[in-house]
């Protein structure tokens, strides 16, 4: 059995870490999931994107756990989470956080995610995973540079075979560690993402993408990621079980182009331009990020106005 990758230290981050006092760890579904857990009233529940980590909502919780408890997990093999032995499909992460929603005795009232964060909310709202005695419970979602965009036929074709091997294996989750501890290769990612972040949080994506054990977390879960398979699955089943669904995205969105989004079958949702932002729109504009999120108690419809 090869040694386990090496993964994020909490006890050498701790001190730097966005709201770490809110953090605790527990262990559901397999899995020792890194979550912080802060506030009083509704429960929102928050998920990161690909890559990510509960860094990623560092100035969002803050403002919503003023007005209702906030939830937000490491997604498995993220951050501090470890990583679990069935993989990263969306179905499997979506059945590992309704887990961890039971394991800590919270029902969520709404939600929010980022980029591939989106689609794992959609696969439990689809499954009725946050529902109560077949009444539903979650109000709305919000979702924020969603990464509901079907890869290029060529990907799915040629190239998806070989990534999930190649994911899974260590020496390819060290060579991505190593290339992820050089500044100007993340730095190139964020760059690349069409948003301005500081430096304080470039920092963090530097120290998680050094780390071997992310690397590999957030590459099995690209090389499982099935889009088209969830779209379909979603086909017919708006009205009866997704609740309103509201997509905020960048129009200067350089991973997830927003006229792509547009061109995609969502008839369960709307989306909802913010003029100028990128992918990483809710860390850019945090304020603007909890106020929508907020608004889904009192309208859970969808927002018909651009930011």
């Amino acid at each position: 059995m090869s040694a386990p990758l090496p993964a994020p230290s909490w006890d050498a981050l701790r001190a730097s870490w966005p709201n770490a006092e809110s953090s605790r760890f527990v262990e559901s579904a397999g899995v020792r999931w890194h979550v912080q857990v802060a506030g009083t009233g509704p429960v929102v529940l928050l998920l990161h994107g690909t890559g990510g980590a509960t860094h990623s909502w560092r100035d969002v919780l803050p403002v919503l756990c003023k007005s209702f408890t906030v939830v937000a997990p490491d997604l498995p093999g993220h951050g501090f989470t470890s990583a679990p032995d069935t993989g990263g499909s969306i179905d499997g992460v979506a059945r590992a956080v309704r887990s961890l929603c039971d394991t800590l005795a919270l029902k969520p009232a709404i939600a929010a995610g980022h980029s591939a964060g989106v689609a794992i909310l959609l696969a439990m709202a689809r499954d009725a995973k946050l529902s109560t005695r077949g009444e539903r419970s979650l109000r709305g979602i919000a979702g924020f540079g969603a990464a509901l965009v079907p890869p290029p036929a060529a990907y799915r074709e040629l190239l998806a075979p070989l990534v999930n091997p190649i994911a899974l294996s260590s020496w390819a989750a060290r060579l991505g560690a190593a290339l992820g501890a050089r500044r100007t290769i993340v730095d190139a990612l964020l760059n690349d993402t069409g948003s301005s972040v500081p430096e304080s949080q470039r920092a963090l994506y530097r120290t998680l993408f050094s780390s071997p054990a992310h690397v590999q977390g957030a590459m099995a879960l690209m090389a499982n990621w099935d889009i088209p398979a969830l779209l379909r699955s979603l086909t017919g089943t708006a009205d009866a079980k997704l609740p309103p669904v509201t997509l905020y995205h960048g129009t200067q969105d350089a991973f997830v182009p927003i006229a792509k989004l547009r061109a995609v079958a969502l008839p369960f949702a709307q989306i909802v331009p913010w003029e100028g932002a990128g992918h990483l729109l809710h860390e850019e504009r945090p304020a603007a990020a909890a106020e929508a999120i907020a608004a889904l108690i009192s309208d859970p419809g969808p927002a018909d106005r651009a930011t």
